[in-house]
């Protein structure tokens, strides 16, 4: 039993070599020129190595964004928070996230890249934005509300990224700013009866 976990401890510990060297590889190199040998020089191993840990360099990718988009659950309370924009705080974990996560930085403003992180949030987010929104607004079909959360989510992103070099005091009011709208937007249609 202690050899299967020396053996998990020393799997988690390549993977994240691994991931780790696939960001450095990043910060220097377009994410459609790294190879798996990139990868391997720059985690000093071997590609059977990597193969027994990862298919493939979007396989990488796509567990740093698990990783990464795994604390964002407060996502889903972005169109329903009760005073969007009324404080001096902008701490909404999206667009803090984008701003701030030097980490991911090189993935997030990668725009080869934009499309994966967007569908990467869609698949953990819409459907429950989707049901918190139709129980805010009763008469919008599924549809309807999938297509706030497309416009919700592809804006709040792109906004992140264009205003990422505004300092925190000069960001939260266009924050602010565009949290009521979404809000006042939200607020339009009637509530589902309950």
């Amino acid at each position: 039993m202690s050899g299967e976990r020396k053996i998990d401890r020393r799997a988690l510990y390549t993977q994240k070599a691994i991931k780790e060297a696939f960001l450095r590889v990043k910060r220097n190199k377009d994410y459609n020129a790294i190879t798996v040998a990139d990868i391997c020089r720059e985690a000093e191993i071997s590609r059977g190595t990597f193969y027994a840990h990862f298919g493939n360099i979007a396989e990488i990718l796509d567990a740093l964004l698990d990783e990464a988009l795994a604390n964002m659950d407060h996502l889903r309370a972005y169109i329903s928070a009760p005073d969007s924009g009324a404080g001096p705080q902008c701490a909404r974990p999206f667009c803090r996230f984008v701003r701030d996560d030097q980490e991911f930085r090189c993935i997030l403003f990668d725009d080869a890249l934009g499309h994966i992180v967007i569908k990467k949030l869609t698949e953990l987010y819409k459907d429950e934005f989707v049901r918190e929104i139709q129980s805010m607004a009763g008469s919008l079909t599924e549809k309807e509300a999938e297509a706030l959360f497309c416009f919700q989510i592809n804006g709040c992103f792109a906004v992140s990224k264009q205003f990422s070099h505004l300092e925190d005091r000069e960001w939260c009011p266009v924050q602010n700013v565009i949290d009521r709208f979404i809000k006042g937007g939200a607020g339009s249609f009637p509530a589902e009866e309950t």
